[in-house]
């Protein structure tokens, strides 16, 4: 009779056990997950937020405040907009906070009962500042977790104000499990200690898309759906400061190169004002790895080279090779130590990095290595110099570029 006893027991315990898992469990998938933050329009002015959550929410809400306060009936609320997409389980929701003011802490609270997410971010600067403009640039993080995070924590050290991410963000365009791992990881390492998260500006790379040349945006959907930027997001320009201009092109993704040009040119036309241009894009044009007479190489040599020159642009960003490469400054297929373009590359924040060609060999690379790194970009606080320097995951120190204007 006593065994029976201890039997129901260990039943009565188990489903007990049982029930109380299966509800946190169930509770645990409407806490906001996953937050980044992105930038659809002004970038002093307005900052996007987006999360998601392993369930549906009834009216989802964040609040915000430029000074923290304990009251949070004090401070502004706003609801988010959800959605879905497929493939994905996830549930989004997404917040544009405009009309705020240039060069200041945002305090922002997503509300949860229990577990919500507290940070703050930092509108950008309009005119001249206290400290420089600080962006890193990289890309290619795919397929290596572990060195994608040794990249992280390498990245946020260098407190940057944004980070402009140059595609192929994971290996597989439509794996979900590989996005979560991304964005969990982005979530959090992608903060500083004092809690200030660090906005993304992306570009589309091949990963990122089912096929990964000349397709439509359903066959990149977590690109298109989870980084919400100004339309149609696979090409577009953002202003940081009255200095610069950062336009960010699809090396024939989903848009093909000769549908993007006439728009590249008129948007350098219309910011001809500012001292510093800036563009990314994918596929390397200068490649330090592949071919150099491949199609689409060639393609962009040929077609929007000659536009970003006549906008005396002053460095291109680009990936794909996964190696560190830095050019000579180049200008008409040739050299030109005053008035040429530096590009800037090719990818190693985590994807398994590759042997290149030997700089001495060929006549546009001035640096090429088999590395794992990022670039870091900083204007001074008055905007007439630029420095650029690359940041190794091995600790050797790189060249530096300065130009002044």
């Amino acid at each position: 009779m006593k065994q029976c006893k201890f039997y129901s027991m260990s039943v009565l315990l188990f489903l007990f056990l049982c029930t109380f898992y299966s509800i946190q469990a169930q509770e645990n998938q409407d806490i906001p997950r996953q937050v980044l933050l992105t930038w659809q329009g002004n970038t002093s002015e307005t900052m996007t937020i987006t999360w998601r959550t392993d369930q549906a929410i009834d009216n989802p809400t964040l609040r915000y405040t430029h000074k923290a306060k304990r009251d949070f009936s004090k401070w502004n609320q706003v609801n988010a907009s959800s959605f879905t997409f497929e493939p994905s389980k996830a549930h989004m929701h997404t917040v544009e906070l405009k009309g705020l003011k240039a060069g200041r802490d945002y305090h922002v609270v997503i509300d949860h009962p229990t577990q919500p997410d507290q940070f703050y971010f930092t509108t950008i600067p309009k005119n001249n500042r206290r400290n420089d403009l600080i962006f890193l640039a990289g890309g290619d993080s795919r397929s290596r977790r572990d060195v994608r995070r040794e990249m992280n924590e390498l990245a946020i050290r260098q407190n940057p104000d944004f980070v402009v991410f140059d595609g192929d963000f994971i290996a597989t365009a439509l794996n979900e499990e590989q996005w979560d791992d991304w964005f969990d990881d982005w979530h959090e390492q992608m903060i500083t200690p004092e809690g200030r998260r660090i906005p993304v500006v992306p570009a589309i790379g091949n990963h990122e898309v089912q096929g990964g040349y000349g397709q439509t945006r359903d066959k990149a959907a977590f690109y298109f759906n989870r980084f919400i930027v100004p339309e149609p997001r696979n090409f577009y320009a953002l202003e940081f400061t009255r200095d610069l201009i950062l336009i960010t092109l699809d090396t024939e993704h989903i848009t093909p190169v000769e549908d993007q040009t006439d728009w590249l040119d008129s948007t350098l036309s219309a910011h001809s004002d500012k001292k510093w241009k800036i563009i990314q894009w994918h596929v390397a044009a200068w490649p330090s790895v592949r071919d150099f007479e491949g199609d689409l190489p060639r393609k962009i040599r040929e077609t929007w080279i000659p536009v970003i020159e006549k906008h005396n642009v002053d460095f291109v960003i680009e990936a794909h090779d996964h190696a560190y490469k830095r050019t000579e400054p180049i200008r008409n297929d040739q050299i030109d130590l005053f008035n040429g373009i530096y590009y800037l590359g090719d990818g190693g924040w985590g994807a398994p990095v590759r042997d290149t060609k030997n700089p001495e060999e060929y006549w546009w690379l001035a640096e090429a290595e088999k590395a794992d790194h990022l670039w870091k970009y900083s204007i001074s606080n008055k905007g007439n110099s630029i420095t650029v320097v690359p940041v190794f995951k091995s600790g050797q120190e790189g060249s530096i570029i300065l130009k002044n204007k």
